[in-house]
Order: structure tokens, then C-alpha cells, then sequence
């Protein structure tokens, strides 16, 4: 039955989570994250089956939400988001991973109007990869260990498998963001065994080689400990994402300043490759995903892998894509702000950050926290009980 509503109060139980909303929401994270892993390189034919099988969830689970419950502010939301996805795909042709953040940026806070039961799913789904992952390294069916191939214009490896993912990197991104997803659900309860927590986490991180991972959970601690009480002035913040987006396209376009020289030794090339792709493939309103050739210098630079958000962004998904994640950032440091949690506040400030050099934060599978931004479907009071439950 549709239900007709105009910002009233919450409805549903601050601790009741719909059983079909879990079902869809956990598999589809479980899914798409275990694709993430080197799992998608070593049973290709699964793979797809399982990338299809994700992209029938994520629709279903939309129509579902849409259905449940309505709203006014549900309905200019996602009449807006859908606006914006019809508009991308029709251009672009793609059901890409951004298409699919804003789907489910309306279907997940429909749903589970809860920022800690949102948490809670990701963080489960996300240590059943995990688990998955290394029982099946460990067991032969994915690797351990070794290099697949090396970059042709640095010492960085491409490919060093590590427990069943591609790089350790990725694994350090899993730890740092289930140790995010920690630092939010029980900070305020237990401030010195997530502490603690943290620095375990960072010291893994460190010890098999996933040094942005690790930064990242560094930066958190940094602001944990920083006696701050976020008030309007903290609201300066907002502006970080645009300075890092510019700073990233000056890099881009002066790669061999010293600078640039410095960055391209200390962050796997990275100037260097934000020069090839900003130089062969213009950045428009809405991007169609760029043909990459990895055949040699006469394509693009080395292997032709481009991390790095804020280029990522603007180079696959266009300025549109931009304007949208720039807004999700700013709405995660909002909420912090609001509520006054700092927790919330360093996490976001982590991520915003740790996308510069890395575009694992930039994809919904990777980090729950975008999904927050599916909460302007609320009022202002509901969404405050919604972030503090």
C-alpha cells in the first residue's frame, strides 16, 4: 500500500531494519565487492553474471523504495536524481558506478532511514568479502601474493596481489573503511578503543604497503584528537573540495613542474597520467567513458590506469558528475557540523583527502558515506534523529 506523507516524524523503529531492504542492500554491496576483488580477473565468466545480477538488484531494490513510502521531499528527490540519471545515461550510455550511487542514494535512506543500520549492513557485507576473499586465497582459488606487471613510467607495481585482492592497497582501503564505518557507530561510546583501533589499523596498513589506506585512517586520528567543537566557522571546510578538484587539475597541466616531479615520485605517476587523459580527452558537461588505448605511448602514458577522483570524475562522468560528488562531500561536512560530530567531520574531511590520489572513495561500494546524501529526502528534524540514531 502507498502511504502519502508530508515531513512528518519518523514512522519506523530506530532499530528495526526492513528484511527486504537488508536483503537487497547487503547483496548488492556483497556483490559488487567481491567484484572489486581479483575474483573478477580469475572467474571472468562469473564475474559478469554477477555484474548483471547486481545491476537487476539495484533497479529492483529503486522500484521497491519508491513504492513504500512517499513523500513530497521524497518525490522532488528523486525526481531530480532521476533527472540526472536519465539525462547521463541517454548521453553517456553507460549504467555506470556513478548511475548507480545515485539510485541508490534515493532506495537506501528510503529504506533504512537510519545512518547507524546503513553502517551497520555496509560494514557486514563488506567483512563477509573480506572473509571470503582470503579463505579463497588461502585455499588457492585466488592468489596470495606476486606481481602481474609493472608501470612502463615509474617503479610502481600495477597489479601486486595481496590475500586475494589486486593490490594491498585495496585491501588497506577494506580495513580503512570498515575501521571508518567503527569510528562512526562507536566513537562517541568507546572514544579510546576506536583510538585504538585506528592506530592497529594504520599500522596493518602501513606493514603490507597500502600507504594511501593508511593516511587516510591517519587523518581521522589527526582530527580525533585536534579539541575541536564544530561551530558555523567550521563551514570554511566546504570549500576543500573544489581546491583539491583545482589543485589536481594544476598538477594535470603542469606535471613536470617540481611539483610535479615531486608528486609523480612520491604518488605512482600520478601528475604524469592526469596529463595524458586531460590532454586526449576533453572534459565536457556529461562525459562518454573515454576509449582508453593501453597499447603503447601513442595511446596513453604507461598502463593507462587513472586514479585519482577528482580527474576520474571529470574525465568519465564529466563536470556534471563533478558538481554532483562536490555536493555529497559538502553534505557529509554539513552533517557533521550540524549534529556536532566529529567523528562524522574527520571521516569526511579522510575521505575528501584521500580521493585525491585514490578513486576507491569515489565508488558506492566503497563508501557508505555517500549514501548520507539520500537523507535530504527528510526534514531537517527527521534527518537529525536519522544521523544520531
Amino acid at each position: 500500500m502507498i502511504m502519502m506523507e508530508e515531513n512528518k516524524e519518523l514512522q519506523q523503529y530506530p532499530g528495526r531494519i526492513d528484511l527486504i531492504s537488508f536483503v537487497f542492500f547487503y547483496l548488492i554491496i556483497l556483490i559488487q565487492t567481491i567484484l572489486f576483488t581479483s575474483f573478477n580477473t580469475f572467474f571472468p565468466h562469473m564475474s559478469i553474471l554477477m555484474a548483471k545480477l547486481v545491476n537487476i538488484l539495484i533497479i529492483l531494490y529503486f522500484i521497491y523504495s519508491i513504492l513504500i513510502k512517499i513523500t513530497r521531499r521524497k518525490i522532488i528527490f528523486t525526481l531530480i536524481v532521476l533527472l540526472i540519471i536519465l539525462s547521463t545515461v541517454w548521453y553517456s550510455g553507460v549504467f555506470s558506478p556513478y548511475i548507480k550511487l545515485l539510485i541508490l542514494s534515493v532506495a537506501v535512506p528510503a529504506t533504512i532511514p537510519s545512518a547507524r543500520n546503513i553502517s551497520k549492513i555496509f560494514g557486514i557485507a563488506m567483512v563477509t568479502t573480506m572473509i571470503i576473499t582470503i579463505w579463497l586465497s588461502i585455499n588457492g582459488a585466488l592468489p596470495q601474493s606476486g606481481t602481474a606487471s609493472r608501470s612502463m613510467i615509474s617503479n610502481y607495481q600495477e597489479t601486486v596481489y595481496f590475500m586475494g585482492f589486486n593490490h594491498p592497497n585495496a585491501f588497506g582501503t577494506f580495513l580503512s573503511m570498515i575501521m571508518m564505518i567503527f569510528t562512526f557507530l562507536f566513537y562517541k561510546k568507546y572514544k579510546w578503543r576506536v583510538i585504538i583501533g585506528l592506530l592497529l589499523f594504520a599500522v596493518i596498513d602501513i606493514y603490507i604497503g597500502a600507504g594511501t589506506a593508511s593516511f587516510s585512517i591517519l587523518i581521522l586520528m589527526i582530527i580525533l584528537f585536534l579539541p575541536i567543537k564544530l561551530k558555523k566557522i567550521y563551514k570554511i571546510f566546504y570549500l576543500l573540495p573544489t581546491i583539491v578538484t583545482l589543485f589536481s587539475l594544476w598538477l594535470s597541466c603542469n606535471n613536470t613542474s617540481n611539483l610535479g616531479n615531486f608528486i609523480n615520485t612520491k604518488v605512482a605517476s600520478r601528475p604524469n597520467v592526469w596529463n595524458a587523459y586531460i590532454t586526449q580527452y576533453p572534459i565536457g558537461f556529461i562525459n562518454k567513458p573515454p576509449m582508453v588505448d593501453v597499447g603503447g605511448y601513442s595511446g596513453i602514458l604507461g598502463n593507462g590506469v587513472l586514479d585519482g577522483s577528482y580527474i576520474y570524475i571529470l574525465i568519465f562522468w564529466g563536470i556534471l558528475s563533478w558538481i554532483i560528488y562536490n555536493f555529497i562531500f559538502i553534505s557529509l561536512l554539513k552533517f557533521s557540523i550540524d549534529i556536532n560530530n566529529k567523528a562524522l567531520f574527520g571521516i569526511a574531511i579522510a575521505i575528501i583527502i584521500n580521493a585525491f590520489p585514490e578513486s576507491h572513495m569515489i565508488m558506492f561500494y566503497e563508501n557508505v558515506f555517500l549514501l548520507f546524501v539520500g537523507f535530504y529526502q527528510y526534514s531537517i528534524i527527521e534527518r537529525r534523529k536519522i544521523l544520531e540514531l
